[in-house]
């Protein structure tokens, strides 16, 4: 099984490849393969306890949350969106879709109208979160879920559709009997950062990773105060810095998982 999805998971990706030929997206498609040549990056991992007392925020518009339905592509992805998105974002969503990754959550406008979808994924889907992502993620534990694949309609930008959407999603963990709900965001996106920590996110362990003639490298590391530190200076609410500790526990995942 993990075999043949891995060989899946290569035609994939040589299709978005063949894609970005075809489209003439050369310049997208050559820093992708020099970052696999050779390139380093870090992540935090970001975690919510669903039984932890949490306000959600609120987008500035009225927003709802529902399964995503086939005729949302189009609205969220299509033609008049994808001419304004970096093509390997779109190629990145259209391979989740592609992959039948469970669940695909959407926000929608009081009108139906989709602007924002991300993947909730629970344990039972362990198999498939190895096979599509690498290794990029540790397996989950029973009790827990990851959020992932975020995308937003550029059409809705600077509404705060981001933290309110993802905060009503992440809740959604508790159908499939999740407590905790894992995320990873590269250590320099300092908006999505913040988007998540108004989510209800801090981080809880550290990620690294490395690329090396084609290969992939991922380790877990705890995080360090200076870390941490950096964290809090980036996305700490200005209007009140103080920062309650008790909600960044940082915590070791396995040391080293690596990925071809």
């Amino acid at each position: 099984m993990f075999k043949k999805d891995s060989q899946n998971h290569l035609l994939a990706s040589l299709k978005n490849a063949y894609n970005l030929l075809k489209e003439g997206y050369y310049s997208v498609l050559y820093n992708e393969i020099r970052n696999r040549l050779y390139s380093e990056s870090l992540s935090f991992g970001l975690q919510r306890d669903l039984q932890e007392p949490f306000e959600k925020p609120d987008a500035k518009i009225k927003i709802n949350v529902r399964p995503l339905q086939e005729e949302d592509v189009e609205t969220l992805m299509g033609k008049d969106v994808s001419d304004n998105i970096n093509p390997r974002i779109i190629a990145s969503q259209q391979a989740m879709l592609d992959a039948k990754i469970p669940t695909c959550y959407v926000a929608v406008t009081t009108t139906d109208k989709p602007c924002y979808m991300q993947w909730l994924i629970g344990s039972e889907d362990n198999d498939k979160i190895q096979s599509h992502f690498k290794g990029v993620f540790p397996p989950l534990k029973p009790n827990e879920a990851l959020l992932e694949a975020a995308f937003g309609n550029p059409k809705f930008r600077g509404l705060r559709i981001m933290p309110a959407a993802m905060a009503q999603i992440a809740e959604k963990a508790s159908l499939i009997n999740a407590r905790w709900v894992n995320t990873y965001v590269d250590v320099t996106n300092i908006a999505s950062l913040k988007g998540c920590r108004r989510s209800g996110f801090e981080p809880f362990v550290l990620r690294k990773e490395r690329w090396f003639l084609f290969r992939l490298t991922i380790s877990f590391h705890p995080l360090s105060e200076i870390l941490l530190e950096s964290y809090e200076m980036n996305t700490a609410d200005r209007k009140n810095k103080s920062l309650n500790e008790s909600m960044i526990q940082p915590k070791l995942q396995p040391e080293v998982q690596g990925a071809e």
